[in-house]
């Protein structure tokens, strides 16, 4: 894609749907982690380093995709366009 404002808006309004469906499926993989290995005994299993990475891991998609989406959007709001070019002919 060129780098045109409305290509960078674009690019940023797609990134930031892709964000927001990747925080939901990584709370839904969050929740099935927690189910699974956690059951409840939350202050128990904070104390295992495992229980981290449960926490983590599945919202680290969405955080790169949030980084990336931020990029986009301050290149949209930096962009300037070029001058328009005018036919003078002399």
């Amino acid at each position: 894609m060129k780098n045109t404002k409305n290509d960078l808006l674009l690019q940023a309004k797609i990134y930031r749907f892709m964000t927001l469906l990747f925080v939901l499926l990584g709370g839904l993989i969050f929740l099935i982690l927690y189910l699974n290995n956690i059951e409840g005994r939350l202050l128990e299993a904070m104390k295992e380093p495992q229980t981290i990475l449960f926490i983590l891991i599945p919202f680290a998609p969405a955080f790169v995709l949030s980084l990336i989406t931020k990029s986009k959007e301050k290149k949209y709001l930096a962009f300037k366009e070029p001058p328009a070019e005018t036919d003078k002919k002399s």
